[in-house]
């Protein structure tokens, strides 16, 4: 099936080159023949917001419609066409942050902030020479999926590839033959993350010294006696029943107890505009902060510290001027009640797309608490060690 791009400018032709069967729709006539020279690309000099080019195009056999053009009102418009003909995958550049909420209302799932992101990319660059030592930098260089069944590939490897995308990491996912690895393959190469597949076949048991046995999957920590090490590895969450939570029957919680590296619980699925953190009197809170304020850094989001009792003051000016570096807006937020209560209340609020939380601290969040945000938090949770 058939892939539009609407936009031939640099990010659009790079895109067609790497996507069989793309149609390239371009207003100016001048960058025909820079399009022309794409093997297997049909290219239309036209308006990409004309509802009735778009028909004669194919937009009804679709598969995914692009549009990247620098005009955030003529992407608008393209992309409504594409929804109101049921495209099942839409991706659209956004120039202003500020327009964020119309495309939002419009439904588009996977929104692109390009400015943002190139802008603290440059910083990056400006301050470091690109070392990948920088702090405000995300350090998920290898991330590790464990691919357990199609809905993982829908969920946390769709997850997955948006954090590589933005972190400039590698994704490895393990796999079965059972999994359309055709499919994986195409979703990486459409986001321009660098992919590998384990499967069973390559003698995956061979690079495994660690597992859980439970029905049905194998979930994976890696030893460090063994080729790959992962920076993070990004698992489904689950779906507990009462009896499961009473009796602590929770793959992920389990995974993420004998984990050597952040686990991140995927829920969202998109790139995160609002990211959480909380704190409390713990060691491990320096890591949170670090941690949140290089993924906000990253997706260009704003960082929301929750303060859940008294912490040492050179923590949160250390996190501040992180922040500041990373060019991170951080809002504080101090608890006056019930620190636990207070927690999932505001983790369950619906405002963020990503929680970051700390594992085994000696602070107010326990493993009981750490819990129930794993399991019931509607946003995506990346633990910390």
């Amino acid at each position: 099936m058939k892939k539009i791009i609407i936009g031939g400018g640099r990010a659009g032709r790079d895109l067609a080159a790497q996507l069989p069967e793309s149609v390239i729709i371009e207003i100016n006539p001048e960058k025909r023949e820079k399009l022309l020279g794409l093997a297997g690309v049909e290219v239309i000099i036209g308006d990409g917001s004309d509802e009735e080019l778009l028909k004669r195009v194919g937009l009804d056999d679709a598969e995914a419609f692009i549009s990247l053009t620098g005009n955030d009102d003529v992407n608008y418009r393209a992309a409504a066409i594409a929804k109101k003909y049921g495209v099942p995958k839409i991706i659209v550049r956004v120039e202003d942050p500020e327009d964020r909420e119309r495309f939002q209302k419009l439904g588009i799932e996977f929104i692109m902030f390009p400015t943002r992101i190139v802008a603290n990319l440059i910083s990056d660059m400006m301050r470091s020479g690109f070392d990948a030592s920088v702090e405000t930098r995300t350090h998920f260089e290898k991330i590790l999926v464990p691919i357990l069944s199609k809905n993982t590939v829908d969920k946390a490897f769709k997850e997955a590839l948006f954090v590589a995308s933005v972190a400039r990491a590698e994704v490895t996912a393990v796999s079965s033959m059972e999994i359309d690895r055709q499919e994986m393959e195409s979703r990486a190469m459409e986001m321009g993350v660098p992919l590998k597949i384990l499967s069973e076949e390559e003698k995956l048991m061979d690079i495994i010294k660690k597992h859980l046995h439970y029905p049905g999957c194998i979930i994976l920590d890696i030893l460090k006696e063994h080729s790959y090490h992962p920076d993070c590895i990004i698992i489904d969450h689950e779906e507990l029943g009462i009896l499961d939570k009473l009796f602590n029957r929770s793959v992920v919680l389990k995974l993420i107890k004998c984990a050597s590296c952040p686990v991140l619980v995927a829920r969202t699925f998109r790139y995160y505009e609002r990211v959480l953190a909380l704190l409390d009197s713990s060691d491990i809170s320096a890591s949170v902060g670090r941690h949140a304020v290089q993924i906000a850094h990253s997706c260009g989001a704003e960082l929301h510290l929750l303060i859940l009792e008294i912490v040492p003051g050179e923590l949160i000016d250390g996190i501040k001027k992180m922040g500041e570096k990373g060019n991170v807006r951080i809002i504080e937020k101090w608890i006056e009640g019930n620190p636990g209560i207070e927690a999932v209340k505001e983790v369950k609020s619906g405002k963020y797309e990503l929680a970051v939380i700390p594992w085994r601290g000696t602070g107010v969040i326990r493993s009981d608490l750490i819990g129930k945000i794993v399991n019931d938090a509607p946003c995506s949770v990346l633990t910390v060690v």
